[in-house]
């Protein structure tokens, strides 16, 4: 499928924990439940805005038909949407910048590598996009862990450059359609040699 066929229906993504789909207006109240909390915006760049405050103006416009995905993040145990994602800035339907955060609550626990993941995958094997890339400030240890653990590489450090609103340190990480074709060789590679001697430990035993 191509991004033009997303343009106005946009896809639903799922995880064994976690379930990505559009926000709905009644997704309002689990937002606010984190969307305030002021350690979400120690690097994201900018402070929080009207709608982060107060979710429920998020629903107020009605949404114009574009290629950019923003899924909200949905605990399926919990049923609450705690995080949100992106892909955006799309450049010649080839190159898109990722995006994410997480409520505080739910930090920790590998949810956010496990839906960037799920996102990587949907980019390079269901629309014709070359590239993903984000931007992430250079004391946000977490998001940047996060990005190399999915297999985005870091590119390059720019120092005292504008990140949003803010001017700061910040690093930039990408990944290309290759290396995700690259990563997922090597993952087989290393299931197979462990298969190999899985077979091998046991053929052993007996």
């Amino acid at each position: 499928m191509k991004l033009q066929d997303y343009v106005r229906n946009k896809p639903i993504l799922e995880t064994d924990r976690l379930l990505l789909r559009p926000l709905k207006y009644d997704d309002a109240a689990d937002l606010k439940e984190w969307l305030g909390d002021k350690s979400l915006y120690q690097y994201w760049g900018k402070r929080p805005g009207k709608s982060d405050l107060n979710p429920e103006l998020l629903f107020q416009k009605k949404e114009r038909p574009t290629k950019s995905f923003h899924w909200g993040i949905v605990h399926k145990k919990d049923d609450k949407v705690i995080g949100e994602m992106w892909v955006y800035l799309i450049e010649n339907d080839r190159m898109a910048k990722v995006a994410f955060r997480l409520s505080p609550i739910y930090q920790g626990n590998g949810l956010m590598i496990e839906a960037l993941t799920e996102v990587v995958i949907f980019c390079f094997e269901k629309t014709e996009l070359q590239r993903l890339w984000s931007d992430v400030h250079v004391l946000n240890i977490a998001s940047y862990r996060t990005l190399e653990k999915t297999g985005f590489k870091r590119e390059g450090h720019i120092r005292d450059g504008k990140m949003v609103n803010t001017y700061c340190d910040y690093y930039l990480y990408g990944m290309t359609k290759a290396d995700y074709s690259d990563n997922i060789d090597r993952r087989l590679s290393v299931f197979e040699v462990s298969s190999v001697c899985s077979v091998s430990i046991d053929a052993f035993c007996f």
